[in-house]
């Protein structure tokens, strides 16, 4: 079995990427600098060479690469999923949010990754789209939490965060495995994957700061938001396992 990603350079890609290793899938990662994400014939002709069972695009680039992407797995009958954002929900909108509720982004991110969504689901009506939140990785290196934790310690000597800011988020190694299982044991269709319910951005903080000492957390309630995504339908480890 094979499955080809895109992203691989980024956050959550590689993460995702072991995880199907350990089912046994040899990955192929999306070289653009060998297969360009503009020529339908060169990856055309590079999917058929591999002949994967998945696709999983997680890399940015132009919307009409996702695009023909999509097309070429319909055509080949290829699973294809699009891993999207929970910033396609503007901060206008009031949250907790789910697969029911219409996005309304109002910001480049969110609107590039809605549109992105739009062209998919009409090429290729089998996709998954699978909307994440904010990633929680082990340490600070790439764009995950630790990594804001860490950047807002180096700038001020404290990370300031909001006990009324309820945000999506996970452990990455839970959303990768989420990915895998929706993918494996439920149809193509629009998935929200968030593991907390129930907990502020402060809150979390002090869960983190059992693995990082060294991060100090100051308590803000300046930021109001949840941007919470609720999907009974994911089998994801709830944060509440953890704290």
């Amino acid at each position: 079995m094979k499955a080809i990603i895109t992203g691989m350079n980024g956050t959550v890609a590689p993460v995702v990427a072991q995880t199907f290793k350990q089912h046994g899938y040899e990955i192929i990662p999306y070289d653009r600098s060998i297969i360009p994400v503009d020529d339908e014939e060169a990856i055309l002709a590079f999917v058929e060479k591999h002949n994967p069972r998945v696709i999983l695009h997680l890399a940015l680039g132009p919307k009409e690469w996702g695009e023909m992407l999509a097309k070429i797995c319909k055509e080949l009958d290829i699973t294809f999923v699009y891993i999207s954002t929970v910033s396609v929900y503007s901060n206008a909108q009031k949250g907790p949010f789910v697969a029911t509720d219409e996005p309304l982004p109002n910001d480049d991110y969110g609107k590039y990754k809605k549109a992105s969504e739009d062209l998919i689901k009409a090429a290729n009506d089998q996709s998954y789209i699978l909307r994440i939140g904010w990633q929680i990785g082990t340490e600070a290196g790439s764009n995950n939490m630790i990594d804001f934790f860490q950047k807002q310690m180096n700038e001020h000597g404290v990370i300031k965060v909001s006990s009324r800011f309820y945000p999506s988020c996970s452990f990455i190694t839970d959303t990768a495995s989420a990915i895998y299982e929706l993918i494996t044991n439920h149809s193509p269709d629009l998935y929200l994957i968030n593991s907390n319910h129930t907990y502020s951005l402060y809150e979390i903080g002090l869960y983190i700061k059992k693995k990082h000492p060294l991060f100090k957390f100051q308590e803000d309630q300046g930021f109001q938001y949840d941007n919470r995504m609720f999907d009974v339908r994911v089998p994801i480890k709830k944060m509440t396992e953890y704290f």
